[in-house]
């Protein structure tokens, strides 16, 4: 009987320890999933920085690359280049949306001065905000439906001779 009983805790015990294992991990899995949204480490880690585009002239000749963060959800729109000293050359964020529309941008707690590409669904410039104003609540649209935003140090469009009607190809992510 002693040996029963003995089991019996025994085997009550493995089942509480399996039961909390269990639910512990399952807790950690959605507690992963549900993880806020942390800006600052969006664009300040260069890192993040690892889509390839490139931009052509109107012979398909390549005459700027960027590697770019994608701003591809709400909190990374809404987020930006907010608060960032500064942005190698090299570096972009691409802001795209799912449907073509009538965007607008502004430059509320932005540091540095951008140059806004706006781009349509074919991926053509359509409009270039160029030097924009730090801190500015000015409103900054896109002239016309567009599916997206690239955003680079002001002065490199003009710098780079980066024009309307210009292509931006987005390339392959790179194995």
């Amino acid at each position: 009987m002693y040996s029963f009983s003995k089991n019996k805790n025994i085997i009550l015990l493995l089942a509480i320890t399996l039961i909390i294992a269990f639910c512990g991990s399952s807790l950690a899995k959605k507690t992963k999933k549900i993880a806020k949204f942390d800006p600052v480490e969006f664009n300040t880690n260069f890192k993040n920085y690892n889509q390839k585009i490139i931009i052509q002239n109107n012979y398909n000749q390549n005459i700027a690359e960027f590697m770019v963060a994608l701003a591809n959800t709400n909190e990374k729109q809404s987020y930006g280049l907010m608060n960032l000293e500064s942005l190698p050359e090299n570096l972009g964020m691409l802001f795209l949306k799912a449907e073509p529309q009538q965007i607008f941008m502004w430059m509320k707690n932005t540091i540095i001065p951008l140059d806004m590409i706006f781009i349509d669904k074919d991926f053509k410039i359509i409009y270039i905000e160029k030097n924009t104003t730090p801190f500015s609540l000015d409103t900054i649209t896109s002239n016309g439906n567009s599916i997206g935003v690239l955003e680079i140090n002001g002065g490199v469009a003009d710098k780079l001779k980066i024009k309307e009607g210009y292509k931006i190809l987005i390339t392959p992510p790179e194995l």
